[in-house]
C-alpha cells in the first residue's frame, strides 16, 4: 500500500472558462500545480516534476499564460528540488517519475540530476505530437525545456524511459495511463492506498468537473475527457482533480479537502 503527499510548486489563476467546458465566464479560479509523493515499503516515486528549473524557462511560461490573461502567472512558484526537500527524501531514492502531461509545468523537473535512476514514463502520444508537429496548444517550446529534453535522452539511452500507449504498471499497487482528452499527452495514475484505490486524474482540473462529471474547458476531446472521468469515477475510490487547490500535505489534507471537511 502506498502513502500519497502532495506539494505545492505553484498557483496559477485561470478563467473559470478553461476549467469547466461550455463556461462563458472570465472570473478567475485559482489552480494549484503539484509533485506527488508516493511511498510504500518497498517503493518511492514522484507524479509530475514540477516547473520548469531555469528562471527564464518558467518566465516564458508566465508570458504565454499572460496571452490568455494578464494575471495569469505562476504564483509562488517553486521546483522539483524544493519538493524532494519537503518530503525529505533524496533523488537517489526515487524509484520512478510518472508525467500526466507533456507541458513544461509537468515536465520542467527531468533533470538527470534530480532522477538520477528512475524510470520514467510518459504518455507517447504527448512525445509523438511533439515530434510531429504540435498544433499549437501549447505551442511546440512549451512541451519540454531544452534540458528536459535532453534529459529525457539521457533517460533513453539508459533504457529507463517509457513511452505508454494505454495502460503500465508500474510497480504493483501503482498503473499510469495514458488517458488523452485535455492533450493526447494527458494521463492518469491510480495508487492502491489504505483508503482503497485513488485516481489522480489530469483530465479533471477541479472538484467541480467530477461533480458535474463535466470535461474542463480546454479538453481538445472533450467527449473522451468525459469518458475517462466516468470511468475514474466509477473505478476508483477516490479521484482526486489535479489542480484543485488547498490539497498540499497528506493523504488526509486531500480527503477532507475533497470532502469539504477541515482537516
Amino acid at each position: 500500500m502506498f502513502d500519497i503527499r502532495s506539494f505545492r510548486v505553484g498557483t496559477l489563476p485561470a478563467p473559470r472558462w478553461e476549467v469547466l467546458f461550455g463556461e462563458n465566464d472570465t472570473t478567475l479560479v485559482p489552480l494549484d500545480f503539484s509533485v506527488w509523493l508516493l511511498r510504500s515499503a518497498d517503493h518511492i516515486g514522484i507524479i509530475d516534476t514540477g516547473l520548469p528549473l531555469d528562471p527564464a524557462d518558467r518566465a516564458a511560461l508566465d508570458r504565454a499564460n499572460q496571452g490568455v490573461h494578464p494575471e495569469a502567472i505562476f504564483q509562488e512558484p517553486r521546483t522539483l528540488a524544493d519538493a524532494y526537500a519537503a518530503f525529505g527524501i533524496t533523488p537517489d531514492e526515487v524509484d520512478f517519475a510518472l508525467v500526466t502531461q507533456a507541458v513544461t509545468y509537468s515536465t520542467g523537473g527531468l533533470d538527470r540530476d534530480l532522477l538520477p535512476r528512475a524510470e520514467v514514463y510518459i504518455a507517447r502520444a504527448g512525445v509523438l505530437e511533439f515530434l510531429d508537429g504540435a498544433p499549437g496548444h501549447p505551442a511546440p517550446e512549451f512541451y519540454f525545456t531544452a534540458d528536459a529534453w535532453a534529459a529525457l535522452r539521457t533517460f533513453g539511452i539508459e533504457g529507463r524511459l517509457h513511452l505508454v500507449d494505454e495502460r503500465a504498471e508500474v510497480v504493483p499497487g501503482v498503473v499510469f495511463e495514458a488517458t488523452g482528452g485535455h492533450h493526447p499527452g494527458s494521463a492518469g495514475v491510480i495508487v492502491q492506498t489504505e483508503i482503497g484505490s485513488v485516481g489522480i486524474l489530469e483530465t479533471a482540473f477541479t472538484q467541480e468537473n467530477l461533480d458535474q462529471r463535466r470535461p474542463i474547458g480546454i479538453a481538445e476531446d472533450a467527449a473522451t475527457c468525459r469518458r475517462v472521468i466516468d470511468r475514474y469515477l466509477a473505478e476508483c475510490d477516490l479521484v482526486i482533480p489535479i489542480h484543485e487547490t488547498g490539497l498540499s500535505g497528506t493523504m488526509q489534507n486531500v480527503v477532507h479537502t475533497l470532502s469539504g471537511g477541515t482537516p
